[in-house]
């Protein structure tokens, strides 16, 4: 067996699932014998180790208790638990992030989107290095582009604060489609305000 095989079950983002969803997943993964498995920095459900075709067979079984993936949309949202769960918590980051997941395109986005969402300041899912970042304060979210963390890191810049959940809902949806229309073909993020500019962006997704 090849002990590098990697697979990460799309539909388990912010890592929200319940505790009979998770007794019927390691069932599953029991029956299969999946040789590790692992919570990814995404907040998804990785196995490892695992022959292909056993893969997609597990892949198969666990469908019924995973999310639909939006059509053309961002390759996962992580979120903080927020103000349902956690005491420091100003604004509900899960149901937000559960909002934002849905957002579906009519095309592909150029590159990878990874979106962090945090009910408070302190920002325990880092939305200044995600392409796109959510943070709540007292008078509501603040909503950070062009983020990135990888080996070329850049803060995001920030786009508009003292959103409501609908406000920042629709500026997403208004980043993305600016993004999908303007950027290069494989560009992340970072890169195409690198190129485009701060200005032109705001200006192109703040007008009416």
């Amino acid at each position: 067996m090849n002990q590098k095989t990697y697979s990460v079950v799309p539909g388990l983002n912010m890592g929200l699932f319940s505790p009979k969803d998770l007794e019927e997943i390691v069932t599953i993964i029991n029956k299969y014998n999946v040789p590790m498995t692992k919570i990814t920095s995404a907040q998804r459900l990785a196995l490892l180790g695992m022959d292909e075709e056993e893969q997609k067979k597990l892949k198969s079984e666990l469908q019924p208790l995973i999310r639909p993936v939006a059509t053309n949309g961002v390759h996962y949202v992580q979120a903080c638990p927020g103000s349902q769960w956690c005491k420091f918590g100003t604004s509900d980051s899960l149901a937000l992030g559960a909002r934002i997941e849905q957002l579906s395109f009519p095309e592909p986005l150029p590159g990878k989107v990874k979106i962090g969402i945090s009910g408070c300041r302190m920002s325990c899912t880092e939305p200044y290095v995600r392409d796109v970042g959510i943070f709540a304060t007292k008078k509501g979210w603040t909503l950070v582009f062009g983020g990135n963390g990888g080996g070329n890191p850049r803060l995001g810049d920030k786009i508009a604060e003292g959103l409501s959940d609908d406000q920042v809902v629709d500026l997403v949806r208004k980043c993305l489609t600016v993004y999908q229309q303007k950027a290069k073909y494989k560009s992340r993020s970072a890169r195409f305000m690198e190129r485009f500019g701060i200005d032109a962006f705001k200006e192109a997704v703040l007008s009416e």
